[in-house]
């Protein structure tokens, strides 16, 4: 597991960033991350694995992100479910933490975990969400 210690790389119109690393049972693998920016136009990007290695990169156009079910974490709410959608790959899934709870409250608080996703595929993965 990484640890984050700091956001200081962002730049002052970005609060904070999602990301989740997924493994799917069929055997591929998919990296996604979304830079949230204070003016509502994230920066989405990621790459999609096959099982035999290669990578294909993924743009904005390529993956759409959403949140859904924010929670209460020391007076923080946080998004610990997401809806990812990625049409070109007929991938659309749902992903759900194991502990909606695994806030780190660090000096530098941000929250991550393992999840797991269902819907047109089905695997296991990590998230983590920095800037709530």
């Amino acid at each position: 597991m990484d640890r984050e210690w700091s956001s200081q790389p962002l730049a002052s119109d970005q609060t904070g960033w999602d990301w989740l690393a997924l493994h799917l049972n069929s055997g591929e693998k998919l990296m996604l991350y979304r830079i949230r920016q204070t003016d509502g136009q994230h920066t989405i990007s990621g790459n999609w694995i096959p099982p035999l290695g290669d990578r294909y990169p993924l743009t904005p156009a390529d993956v759409v992100m959403t949140p859904k079910t924010p929670i209460e974490i020391e007076g923080r709410r946080l998004p610990v479910r997401w809806e990812v959608a990625i049409p070109s790959l007929s991938l659309a899934i749902e992903c759900t933490p194991l502990n909606p709870k695994a806030w780190m409250g660090t000096s530098f608080s941000y929250w991550e975990g393992p999840i797991h996703f269902r819907g047109s595929h089905t695997g296991v993965g990590y998230l983590e969400m920095t800037g709530y």
